[in-house]
């Protein structure tokens, strides 16, 4: 366990790190349209409205540098699979199998834990370099099933790549972002130990997937929500205001009970060329607020 990062405190139990239990807030519950808002949650069978994701991706660096040391900035990844709403209010903790190689190429496990029952409302996978075998949401993507049947997402071909769009995280504007505190701050913020600040790993999809906007997964009226997700830096770090160059692909559509869903590949390039990160996304899209579902969700829920 490394012990020279200021993230905080981390507690070692059992073989696992953890973070303290915090409070979540749904910075976004006015959003419109958007199932961070209550009465779009609602409408498809929320109990009101869902806290993004990010807000908890924001905060694995914690453990991932408590785990892993300052090079998973570098080649390290992490992978969420998001299977319970998190609520405004939810008390929760992120844990970290603790990795025993000593910085050799590894894969542990990853989760978000409520503290009302112990549940996990995130599972998922954090590695450093190229360990055997494949991420979570790698074999998610193996699992894909149902593309014969999608109706919402019909007209998407796998394989469709996007033109190179350039791209840059803003400094300014992400000071604004409402993501709440974050370790180690400075990092994001004003410097780190690679010269100026880095991307936080909430930060780097919406970064990488600009190119996505090209794949036309927009929604329309029908709700949409973050699946899973995955960051891989390859030749990192990411950092604040610099020029990238964003390209997204389509790898695989399919269908659950409840929803479609889409995965893309974004990837994040130098001018020349170098790959330094990458990122996969699965949106889901709610058959219950789409009319191509009536007639088996006629009441929306």
């Amino acid at each position: 366990m490394y012990q020279e990062y200021d993230v905080g405190e981390i507690v070692d139990d059992e073989g696992a790190l953890f973070t303290p239990f915090r409070m979540v807030e749904n910075y976004w519950a006015d959003s419109k349209g958007a199932v961070q808002n209550d009465e779009i949650a609602k409408r498809v069978g929320f109990q009101g409205g869902v806290v993004r994701g990010t807000v908890h991706v924001a905060q694995m660096p914690r453990v991932l540098l408590a785990g892993f040391g300052e090079e998973w900035f570098e080649r390290g990844g992490v992978a969420s699979m998001f299977i319970k709403p998190t609520m405004h209010g939810d008390y929760v903790r992120i844990g970290l199998q603790d990795p025993e190689m000593g910085g050799a190429d590894e894969r542990v496990q990853i989760w978000v834990e409520r503290q009302s029952d112990g549940l996990h409302l995130v599972n998922g996978t954090a590695e450093i370099g190229e360990p055997p075998g494949g991420s979570l949401t790698h074999q998610m993507i193996l699992n894909t099933s149902g593309s014969e049947e999608v109706r919402i997402l019909a007209e998407h071909v796998v394989g469709t790549t996007s033109e190179a769009l350039p791209v840059r995280i803003d400094s300014e504007q992400l000071a604004k972002e409402p993501i709440g505190s974050i370790a180690p701050a400075d990092w994001f913020r004003t410097a780190s130990p690679w010269g100026g600040p880095i991307a936080n790993p909430a930060n780097i999809p919406t970064l990488a997937g600009q190119s996505a906007n090209q794949l036309n997964l927009h929604s329309g009226d029908i709700v949409s929500m973050l699946g899973a997700q995955e960051v891989k830096h390859v030749e990192g770090p990411v950092f604040q205001d610099h020029d990238y160059l964003s390209e997204s692909e389509l790898v695989a559509v399919g269908t659950s009970k409840r929803s479609e869903y889409a995965w893309y590949e974004a990837r994040l390039l130098e001018p020349d060329g170098k790959l330094v990160a990458k990122t996969t996304t699965q949106i889901r899209f709610l058959k219950g607020s789409s009319p191509l579902w009536s007639d088996e969700f006629p009441d929306g829920g």
